[in-house]
């Protein structure tokens, strides 16, 4: 096995374990809520989740400038998203 065919195994293995990981913390914050106990929870946002969120609110928010006809605001909300969707390429 090639140390990059390791690599990949090994990303694929980490990927497996994180979704896992985040089934079993939603199924443990759903029993939670059930139990009717008091509880606060306060869940980590992931920052790539963060960066799509964004870029959905502003693409959201690009569709409405452009409908009122506010170029220049839609001109830089456009250039926000597409700088926001490089990073999050550089994430990957």
């Amino acid at each position: 096995m090639t140390k990059k065919q390791m690599e990949d195994l090994a990303d694929l293995i980490v990927d497996k374990l994180i979704n896992k990981q985040k089934e079993l913390d939603k199924e443990f914050i759903q029993d939670l809520e059930l139990s009717n106990i008091p509880i606060e929870v306060h869940q980590k946002v992931d920052p790539k989740d963060k960066i799509i969120m964004e870029i959905t609110r502003l693409n959201i928010l690009l569709r409405d400038l452009e409908q009122r006809q506010e170029f220049e605001l839609a001109i830089k909300c456009s250039q926000k998203i597409s700088d926001l969707k490089e990073m999050l390429e550089d994430m990957k």
